[in-house]
């Protein structure tokens, strides 16, 4: 039974006052608006509502750069104002990503003088022209032939990244282009600016790591000498196993660079990105902040793409309940709630879920089909050509106007993931870090290390948060294995009474015997394997989450209580999660 004068596990080494925030990929994006897209007014009304109803402040989607300059130096920002002008219409931030060399830019060798602008293809793949260095990228960032910032520099035209990127920032910041063209208030316009998208997967990134280096250092001081407030984002990482030290490798290359500690490393913020296995959003984090530290650098960190598609919904593949890296519609919103609880509790202050829509997942534009058993794909795994099953990862199902997906029996409503996501984004507010436990029998479920090995844990996780401004304290609690487990947990408030509340959004009042609580943790189910695995060894997602809600009245010095375990994996101190 916890108690809060007990040793605790393990904490966190990033630690935010109130946090986290919360947003949603995709609640818009200015493919919705291009040409050929299909899409009306009242469906992206009614996309606009949806969003909102997840309780999210923040979008985000993509600048595509071969879809705004399309021949060198024609500039169409038509349909990226639009989308602009509805986010900020309807309250929310904007996470907007710069990427995509147009092809005219490239420097792989193939080149194409221009192209019109297409719709999404997927989750924000590139073809190969477009994830290759762009043109003029080594040249100096500045007109007068240098790297330094200074009053009323100009970008070197020469550097096509850098005039990209200084033309972005002046269109959308505050007090920019569109904001004097719409008479917006002063402070109101696109301020957080993220330089391309998982460069440590080749899909995105076809290019060496000293590129995306220069990339990034070229974007932080064109943005930051066109807005000094702006944010700028390390490209979120998919955190590639064959590149999991992409974060510390760049930041190697910044330490050699004479302008590096003057300006923050080039960037103000880290994203990173987890999926399917909960736990590796508390490990992606952590390790994030263990790699800052090296540096002595501490910056926030964003989860800024998260989720796990469904098998047993439409369009995932329901006839293949052992689909690699994919969980049933109730797993899927137990992960929601566990990424979260995991990401918080190591430092994130903001938790994006992927996405609002399925969109096309990463299956081509026009895929579709209606709902079947398998019976429609050939032996190539497609129907009519393309994938005869897409990823469900929407907290809403396609609408018919989309341009996949859209024969859902019930198009546009809300999977099970919508309530768990409303359940944090109305609970796991305003908190900090407190403790974090395993109960129960010694050695009863097997967990694994990064690093492969397996060992053996108690079979209960037990994640506590602290919420100051109501002197509660939120513990999150589910199973690690396929073990139904009874948690008993001391009460600390003075009325012995708290609530819980499930992934569902359902809450209960519950009332302490003896002094503590008795709550039900059902047992965890997905087994799902990660590709080239018939079965998963371990449970990637718990049981079904409880979350306790109880008044606590925490005296300091007792939080937060920061400790760390000497045990090193990968060159980062880690607790064994």
């Amino acid at each position: 039974m916890a108690t809060r004068s007990e040793a605790h596990e393990a904490s966190s080494p990033h630690v935010s006052v109130a946090s986290p925030e919360y947003g949603v990929v995709f609640i818009s994006s200015a493919e919705d608006r291009s040409p050929g897209s299909g899409r009306t007014s009242e469906s992206l009304a009614q996309q606009y509502e949806r969003g909102l109803s997840t309780g999210a402040a923040w979008n985000r989607w993509p600048l595509y750069w071969f879809n705004i300059e399309q021949s060198p130096g024609n500039f169409n920002w038509a349909a990226q104002d639009a989308t602009v002008k509805e986010d900020i219409a309807h309250g929310l931030q904007l996470n907007a990503i710069l990427l995509g060399t147009p092809g005219f830019y490239t420097t792989d060798g193939i080149v194409r003088a221009s192209r019109p602008p297409r719709l999404r293809p997927g989750q924000l793949s590139l073809d190969a022209v477009e994830r290759a260095t762009p043109q003029g990228l080594f040249e100096p960032v500045f007109a007068d032939g240098t790297d330094n910032p200074g009053e009323g520099k100009k970008p070197n035209p020469a550097n096509k990244w850098a005039t990209f990127v200084w033309l972005a920032v002046n269109r959308y910041k505050p007090g920019g282009e569109l904001a004097q063209a719409n008479g917006w208030p002063a402070g109101v316009g696109v301020t957080h600016w993220e330089m391309w998208n998982e460069p440590d997967l080749d899909i995105f990134w076809n290019a060496p790591l000293a590129d995306y280096a220069r990339l990034l250092k070229v974007g932080f001081l064109i943005a930051k000498q066109a807005d000094p407030n702006a944010q700028v984002l390390f490209a979120g990482l998919a955190n590639n196993y064959a590149k999991l030290n992409y974060y510390r490798d760049v930041l190697a290359i910044f330490a050699n660079d004479p302008l590096a500690a003057d300006h923050d490393y080039f960037h103000d913020i880290l994203a990173t990105h987890s999926y399917f296995h909960a736990w590796k959003s508390w490990y992606h984090v952590y390790r994030a902040a263990g790699a800052m530290r090296e540096y002595g650098l501490d910056k926030p960190i964003w989860l800024n793409e998260s989720g796990v598609p469904a098998w047993d919904d439409y369009p995932g593949p329901v006839w293949d309940p052992m689909s690699a890296l994919r969980a049933t519609a109730a797993e899927q919103a137990d992960y929601v709630i566990q990424s979260a609880f995991y990401a918080v509790f190591a430092g994130a202050d903001n938790i994006f879920h992927f996405q609002l829509y399925d969109g096309c997942g990463n299956q081509p534009a026009g895929t579709d089909f209606p709902p079947h058993n398998g019976e429609l794909c050939d032996d190539k795994g497609q129907y009519q050509g393309k994938p005869c099953a897409g990823d469900a990862n929407g907290l809403f199902r396609n609408p018919t106007d989309m341009s996949c997906f859209t024969q859902h029996p019930q198009p546009g409503s809300a999977r099970p993931t919508l309530a768990a996501f409303q359940t944090l984004t109305t609970h796991l507010v305003d908190v900090e870090p407190y403790w974090r436990k395993r109960q129960g029998e010694a050695d009863a479920c097997a967990m694994q290390r990064p690093d492969g090995s397996i060992y053996r844990q108690p079979p209960q996780e037990w994640i506590a948060f602290y919420r100051e401004a109501t002197d509660e304290r939120l513990v999150g609690m589910w199973t690690l294995c396929d073990r139904q487990e009874t948690a008993i947990i001391d009460a600390t408030s003075p009325d012995g009474r708290a609530t819980i509340i499930f992934a569902d959004g359902r809450t209960q009042i519950i009332a302490a015997v003896d002094g503590h609580y008795s709550i039900q943790l059902p047992p965890a189910t997905n087994r799902n394997p990660f590709p080239g695995q018939s079965v998963n060894p371990l449970f990637p997602i718990g049981g079904s989450p409880v979350i306790l809600v109880e008044k606590e009245d925490r005296t300091p010095p007792n939080l937060p209580f920061n400790a760390y375990l000497s045990s090193v994996m990968g060159g980062v101190p880690w607790p064994e999660q």
